[in-house]
């Protein structure tokens, strides 16, 4: 049964019963992350990069400009991630929700800010995966990230299936005038 898939209302969302419960809590995470903003914080800071290199003032500036707008949306859209799962409803061994009007995009950003958040606060640049020992802690983090990727992925693959169309590496892109030489 896929995940995500079009249906009459719009995009119908099947999950495993345990996903609710494990969004509501790192939507939490991340809200009480958001508010609090600590600008320590490898998350806070990641949501809020610099926008002017090398010059401190116009990047404050700026930064103060969107801050408040984007702190606003991110808000708004955790606050709407709860909406949608408190509407899911048990179908058979799964639990369903019909994500409509905006909410399918909603979800997409929603997922990634998720995702973006656990991965600065396991400091994901740095890390390498084929390094870490099979007890390290941060590979709980690491799984649930890909988790949020694969839903993503999902989704993605739905409202916009050519966007993850991939091309066999000798053949063509589209729009290619290249052609290869019979040999």
């Amino acid at each position: 049964m896929p995940v995500f898939e079009r249906s009459r209302q719009g995009v119908r969302w099947s999950m495993e019963p345990w996903e609710p419960p494990l969004l509501r809590e790192l939507r939490d995470d991340l809200r009480t992350l958001l508010v609090t903003d600590d600008p320590d914080d490898p998350a806070v800071r990641r949501f809020h990069p610099r926008t002017v290199v090398g010059d401190d003032e116009a990047d404050a500036e700026l930064r103060g400009f969107i801050r408040d707008e984007l702190l606003t949306s991110r808000l708004a859209g955790l606050d709407a991630l709860v909406d949608v799962l408190d509407r899911a409803r048990p179908v058979r061994s799964r639990v369903r929700v019909e994500l409509v009007d905006d909410e399918p995009v909603l979800v997409l950003g929603v997922l990634n800010d998720l995702r973006l958040a656990l991965g600065a606060t396991a400091g994901i640049e740095r890390l390498d995966r084929e390094r870490l020992d099979e007890d390290d802690p941060v590979l709980g983090t690491l799984a649930l990230m890909d988790h949020l990727a694969f839903l993503q992925e999902a989704l993605l693959a739905v409202l916009d299936p050519v966007s993850l169309t991939h091309y066999d590496a000798d053949a063509p892109s589209p729009g290619d005038e290249h052609h290869h030489d019979e040999e």
